[in-house]
């Protein structure tokens, strides 16, 4: 599939209904790299009104999966870890966009590092995951 043509797209198609739940838009994509955005809506919330933290790391799972994908593996991949800190809040009504890049792609583990910002390029968070390639094929 060339993903490419999805830039611009709000993704609904994806195998993930959580990632497809996000409404979020595929701003860039290409071998080992993605870019997401979408924007903070009231049942993403905390208490404070503010982006609850299982939700950012949602957004961040989902990112480093398309990082993951455009890499078009045979096998598919599972997340083995997902370190999130927490840096500032985004409250409901704002947009953020992440970004998602490869460090290193081996035979069994994918290892990604991704960043949170809001519009104003104050960063939101950042992870790093490691993923393990399973047995179940692509296709």
């Amino acid at each position: 599939m060339k993903l490419e043509q999805y830039i611009g797209q709000q993704i609904s198609f994806s195998p993930s209904k959580a990632g497809n739940w996000l409404e979020f838009t595929l701003d860039h994509i290409e071998k080992g790299h993605a870019k997401i955005s979408l924007t903070v809506r009231p049942e993403m919330t905390n208490p404070y009104n503010n982006i609850h933290g299982g939700m950012m790391s949602l957004v961040i799972d989902e990112c480093v999966g398309w990082a993951v994908i455009s890499l078009e593996s045979e096998s598919h991949y599972t997340s083995m870890n997902l370190n999130v800190d927490f840096l500032y809040a985004i409250k409901s009504g704002d947009r953020l966009r992440a970004e998602s890049r490869v460090v290193r792609s081996g035979k069994k583990v994918i290892n990604v590092e991704c960043s949170v910002f809001d519009m104003e390029d104050r960063i939101l968070a950042k992870a790093s995951s490691n993923l393990i390639v399973t047995n179940m094929k692509i296709g």
